[in-house]
């Protein structure tokens, strides 16, 4: 449930992302090494290093901000 997420303060989001795409990147390494079948190594890390850009893009770059308008 994204709501308790979404009431934690930006630097809570931010330890709670960085923490995700820590163990992300443990199970990445995981998957990685212990998968024989080379397209779904291929797909799952693809997918992964998708995954782990948006929130990098969403979270830490604010790209967001980039379609709002500026307040004063």
């Amino acid at each position: 449930h994204l709501g308790a997420f979404n009431s934690l303060g930006a630097f809570q989001k931010g330890y709670v992302v960085a923490v995700f795409l820590a163990i992300w990147t443990i199970a990445e390494y995981i998957f990685a090494v212990g998968l024989e079948n080379d397209t779904a190594r291929f797909l799952g890390l693809a997918f992964a290093a998708v995954v782990k850009a948006w929130l990098i893009i969403q979270y830490f770059m604010h790209i967001y901000r980039l379609w709002r308008e500026e307040a004063h």
